[in-house]
């Protein structure tokens, strides 16, 4: 998969566009940056490809959009390509023209849609009110999207969890240096609006249906994924509500799990893997968001004596508290 990195400067009312002068595109506005190379992040990429395009050197940008480009033919080969789109605010030096790239500067209220990839139009604007996105295009072999999404991803807080927010001692490590993991989690719903948990009867916990996020993987994707193989089934009328923190000194990770509320659409089907067997894991509704939340609230993690426990059971607690109040402002909305 290839994975690319661009930005967009902004000041007074308008964005920074290149008229690509070679290449793959060659003719259109688009956004400056390129492909991310080896060992380099994409905050790394971003910022040297706008330098050796235009000559300016980012100083302050802010990641607002993952987008997915299926079967887009590159080279005469249809690859899979994930764009990462940065908004920079500050930066030093003037744009200048080069080789690659002709700068040109382009008004927010009248962007020039006719002269860019025709996807631009279904994501740039969000981007530019400031919404963090992600999108999916599905193209054919003319370079003509068929088929595509845009979804906004939770921006708000809603929990932040430390060792001293569960009554555990920190070990004093410093943070900056802690392994980051992304995930998303499900408040899962049906149609007589009961809610999902996940029972590990062998462990002796509940957790919300979701997970880890793999590699190449947008964060709609990995919610869509991770509820289908621990639940069974597809999700519809997916919302996002916010996404949670957990800072786990003992082992030096930091969680952060992107968080929604959605419904039940079909039964595909399930087949246990060997760990959900080993834990007893089976599928629970309950009849409200407090009869789910009393569920957690009665787990015993002193003796359960798993560190991890603590942290997604508040996790799970925070979450269920959030989405009854969102599940209820909308129902009488």
């Amino acid at each position: 998969m290839l994975h690319t990195a661009v930005v967009l400067l902004k000041k007074d009312g308008k964005i920074l566009l290149g008229l690509k002068k070679r290449g793959f595109g060659m003719g259109k506005l688009t956004s400056v940056g390129g492909k991310v190379e080896k060992g380099e992040s994409i905050e790394e990429a971003a910022m040297r490809e706008t330098f050796e395009e235009i000559g300016v050197k980012v100083t302050e940008m802010e990641h607002m959009a993952d987008i997915v480009f299926d079967n887009l033919y590159y080279k005469g080969k249809p690859e899979r390509d994930m764009m990462h789109i940065f908004v920079a605010t500050k930066w030093k030096g003037e744009p200048k023209e080069t080789d690659e790239i002709k700068p040109e500067w382009v008004n927010i209220s009248k962007l020039p849609f006719e002269r860019m990839w025709g996807d631009n139009e279904h994501w740039l604007p969000e981007v530019l009110r400031g919404n963090k996105v992600e999108a999916w295009f599905h193209y054919d072999k003319n370079n003509k999207f068929t088929d595509f999404w845009v979804k906004k991803l939770p921006t708000e807080c809603i929990s932040r969890i430390t060792d001293e927010t569960v009554g555990l001692k920190n070990t004093g490590e410093n943070p900056a240096s802690f392994v980051i993991r992304e995930g998303a989690r499900g408040v899962l719903m049906n149609d007589k609006n009961q809610v999902a948990l996940i029972h590990s009867v062998n462990r002796g916990w509940y957790k919300l249906p979701g997970g880890g996020r793999e590699k190449d993987e947008l964060i709609y994707e990995n919610l869509e994924r991770e509820l289908l193989e621990e639940t069974g089934y597809k999700v519809k009328d997916i919302k996002a509500l916010g996404y949670e923190i957990n800072i786990r000194s003992q082992w030096q990770m930091i969680g952060k799990a992107y968080l929604f509320l959605c419904h039940i659409d079909k039964f595909i089907g399930k087949k246990q893997m060997p760990d959900e067997i080993e834990d007893g894991d089976t599928l629970e509704w309950f009849d409200t968001f407090d009869d789910a939340i009393a569920a957690l609230e009665t787990v015993k993690l002193d003796k359960i004596g798993f560190y991890g426990a603590y942290f997604f059971t508040r996790r799970e607690i925070d979450t269920l508290n959030y989405a009854k109040k969102e599940f209820e402002r909308e129902r009488h909305a």
